[in-house]
Formats: structure tokens, sequence, C-alpha cells
């Protein structure tokens, strides 16, 4: 198996606040073949399993336009230009849940799925403590703040009711280790 062959130009689409990228491939068999991708080439994210002192994971519960139901998400957004990953996620978790990260830990970097250009870097925080700064939610984002436990957390992440699993599953030792220590 080889990387297919990509043919530039490349055309770039802002659709509301989602960009849409049209890269076009020659594919194997000799054909000619364009892809619609979402995300902008080099885009970043950055999400966090954060736990509270006593192993409550912090969610925010909100309806999601695309499955069009009340989803589990773990804190996260976009990384800026020349920010870090990691103050990215322990912004990103105060702006959405109002608690600070105590110490995190980098657990890898996953692709949301094969039409995407944008990565996401997954975090796990412990530790994590409510702020007096509150939350400061972006547009659109109507949360329901939650606190489960872990086997929630595994559950929703198995049932499809979480939006990262592949955070989940990169966390799950870890997050084993800090059930039987409890």
């Amino acid at each position: 198996m080889q990387a297919w062959k990509r043919i530039e130009p490349t055309k770039v689409q802002k659709m509301g606040f989602r960009t849409v990228v049209s890269k076009t491939f020659k594919l194997p068999d000799g054909n000619i073949a364009t892809f619609d991708l979402k995300d902008a080439e080099g885009s970043e994210a950055a999400v966090v399993i954060a736990l509270t002192d006593n192993n409550r994971v912090i969610v925010a519960r909100q309806f999601r336009p695309g499955p069009e139901m009340i989803m589990e998400e773990l804190p996260g957004g976009g990384v800026e230009p020349g920010e870090d990953k990691e103050a990215a996620v322990r912004r990103e978790l105060l702006e959405e849940t109002g608690y600070e990260a105590g110490e995190v830990t980098f657990l890898g970097t996953a692709y949301y799925d094969a039409y995407t250009n944008g990565q996401r870097h997954c975090f796990l925080a412990t530790g994590c403590t409510l702020s007096v700064h509150g939350v400061n939610p972006g547009e659109h984002e109507f949360i329901d703040l939650q606190l489960i436990s872990i086997d929630e957390l595994l559950d929703n992440a198995r049932h499809g009711k979480l939006t990262d699993p592949a955070a989940v599953l990169m966390a799950y030792e870890r997050l084993q280790k800090i059930k039987e220590a409890s």
C-alpha cells in the first residue's frame, strides 16, 4: 500500500465556524477523486479527562446538533496558533467548567476520524479544583456540568454517549489504576 498522490490546488471554504477543505488525489487505479474534509489543515484541538480530588470526572452535558441528542463531552477545544497544547487544555477546562487542572499528563494525539485534517491532543488531569473565576462558555455552548464516576465515563464511552472515546481509550489503564487506589 502506498499513499495516494495529492494533486493541487486545494480548495478551502469557510462555512459558519467550520472549515471545509477539498483535496484531490490520484488513486492507485489512475482515477482522480476529490474529498471534502473538515477542519483546516494543521488545525489542533485539545481535550481533557479531568478528575476532581475525589476522582469524579468533570463532563459537559450538551445537546449536539449532528446526532441530535444530548451527549457528554470532555472539556476541550481549539489550540490557538502558537499556543502550547497543555496551556490550551487548561484554558478550555477553566472556560467550560470553572475548574482548574492540577497535574496534567499528555496521553497522545488522535484524528477525529478519517475525513478530517484536525488533530486532537488528549490529556488526563488530576486534582482539579473549582476556581473562583467561574464558567465562560463560548457562543452556542449551553452546558450542564456533571461530575460522574470513572465507571460512568467508561460506560458512556463504550455506548456512544461520549464525544471523545479515543481519549478514554488512551487513559484506560491509568483510570483503572486510579479506581483501584481509591
